[in-house]
């Protein structure tokens, strides 16, 4: 299982995609407190547009990431492994690269320009959220062999949850 992990966390460090979402991530949180005059007004326009973008990333590169090694992961189903143990590494290859581009992209500079409680829980719901999203890709990806039609499920359910996190801050933003 080492070493399976260690391949796909390696393979997907090593790609340009990681990169870039790293970099955006850091501008963006960066471009977000430079340009606020209050650090609170920065943390809430920073979650904003994590709740959307963290998700996205997630559920898109991890299911394509899955479709375009099938290959690879049916040579390895081959072999005498526990597909427990396959699928454990792959998610955690997955996860864990994408969470180091979070912890990279965003919690560095939030950090470095405001630490206090409220921004350690920014951090952990952002870990928490892309493990999350990581997970329903590869259930979306292991449900069906078509790879059009699992990136479509795949979006379809970042659309259903964003719909329903707008509609309940919404609610509570009325009620309140």
């Amino acid at each position: 299982m080492l070493k399976i992990f260690r391949y796909i966390l390696i393979d997907i460090l090593r790609s340009k995609v990681a990169l870039v979402y790293t970099l955006l991530l850091l501008i963006i949180s960066l471009s977000v407190f430079s340009l606020q005059d209050s650090s609170d007004k920065g943390m809430l326009t920073l979650l904003n547009v994590i709740l959307i973008l963290i998700p996205l990333m997630s559920i898109i590169y991890s299911t394509i990431y899955l479709y375009n090694n099938a290959e690879f992961i049916e040579l390895l189903l081959s072999h005498p492994i526990k597909r427990n143990t396959l699928f454990l590494a792959l998610y955690l290859g997955v996860s864990l690269a994408l969470i180091s581009a979070f912890l990279i992209g965003v919690a560095v500079p939030l950090s470095i320009i405001n630490f206090s409680y409220t921004s350690f829980l920014f951090i952990v719901s952002g870990i928490i959220l892309t493990a999350v999203f990581v997970s329903l890709a590869m259930l979306a990806s292991v449900a069906t062999r078509d790879k059009a039609k699992g990136i479509g499920t795949a979006i379809i359910t970042w659309v259903f949850f964003a719909i329903i996190l707008r509609c309940h801050c919404f609610i509570n933003y009325v009620s309140a």
